[in-house]
């Protein structure tokens, strides 16, 4: 319990830290859909091929997964920001959620087609 805890928090860290640097060199709203789409991709990425290929321990993937990649993307950002754009502007509003939500399915599937096939890749080898 200790170590998945201090796993979490580490990884956090370093997710928060990656997410308020993205914030400085792209900010706003293109920062937000940025930050989304990637942790989209490493989440999904990341989750099956630890899975496929057994090699991240519980604590290890718990703080990749949940600590850095869930600190790294903004959901809360990405509410607010989502409610802002509709108040300026319809259209620009349901890009923006069309971009972020229909981006972010793209973006997972592709990290789970990349896992699968890494992993058929190394069981052809």
């Amino acid at each position: 319990m200790t170590k998945n805890l201090l796993s979490v928090m580490l990884f956090a860290f370093v997710g928060g830290c990656l997410r308020a640097g993205c914030g400085q060199l792209w900010g706003g709203f293109w920062g937000t859909i940025l930050v989304n789409l990637a942790g989209s991709f490493l989440l999904a990425f990341l989750t099956y091929h630890a899975v496929l290929k057994e090699q991240l321990t519980g604590w290890l993937n718990l703080g990749i997964c949940t600590g850095l990649v869930g600190s790294f993307t903004t959901f809360g950002t990405f509410s607010l920001q989502s409610v802002q754009l509709l108040q300026q502007s319809f259209l620009a509003g349901a890009g923006f959620l069309v971009i972020n939500l229909l981006g972010g399915f793209l973006m997972a599937l592709g990290g789970f087609k990349l896992a699968l096939r890494l992993n058929q890749e190394r069981n052809n080898d």
